[in-house]
C-alpha cells in the first residue's frame, strides 16, 4: 500500500514527510506489522507543499530530508508531472514535463538520481484529445536516460 504525497490544500493531511512519518508509525503500530506502508513521490504535490526539487542539488536536500524523516527503503513509486503553481503553493495542477514551474532541469535530475533508478516513474500530466503529450513527454525523459547510461 502506497501513501502519496498531497499538495495540502484545504484540510488535506499529507503534505509533510512528518505527516506521511506520522501515518505510517500509527497505521503499522496498530497493525503490529511492519513495512505495510510505503510512499508515492508526487513531483507536482511535493512541489506544492514546499520541497523544492527544481535542480540536483535541491532534489538531493529533499531526499535527504524524506530519507531523515520517512527512510529512502519505503521510496516505491512517483508520479512525474510538472507544476502550475508555485513552490509552497499548496494547490494540485498538473502540468505537462518542462512546460511547467518545475521546468526540464527537475526532470533530468529526476531520471539522474540513483535513488529514482529501480522505482516505478508514471507520468500523470495533462492530455490532449489526440494524447500527443505523452508520446513527447515520454521522449523527453527517454533522451535524459539516455545521458547517464
Amino acid at each position: 500500500l502506497l501513501i502519496e504525497i498531497s499538495a495540502g490544500s484545504g484540510e488535506i493531511i499529507g503534505d509533510t514527510f512528518e505527516e506521511i512519518a506520522t501515518i505510517i508509525e500509527g497505521t503499522e503500530k496498530k497493525l503490529k506489522r511492519k513495512n505495510v506502508l510505503n510512499v508515492c513521490f508526487d513531483t507536482q504535490h511535493a512541489f506544492a507543499s514546499g520541497y523544492d526539487i527544481r535542480t540536483p542539488s535541491t532534489l538531493k536536500e529533499t531526499l535527504k530530508k524524506f530519507d531523515h524523516t520517512i527512510g529512502l527503503k519505503r521510496l516505491k513509486m512517483s508520479h512525474c508531472n510538472d507544476s502550475r503553481v508555485a513552490l509552497g503553493s499548496h494547490v494540485d495542477r498538473h502540468e505537462n514535463i518542462g512546460q511547467g514551474l518545475l521546468g526540464l532541469e527537475a526532470f533530468q535530475a529526476i531520471i539522474a538520481e540513483p535513488k529514482f533508478k529501480n522505482i516505478n516513474l508514471i507520468l500523470e500530466t495533462p492530455r490532449d484529445e489526440k494524447g500527443t503529450e505523452i508520446v513527447n513527454e515520454i521522449k523527453i525523459l527517454k533522451k535524459f536516460r539516455a545521458k547517464i547510461t
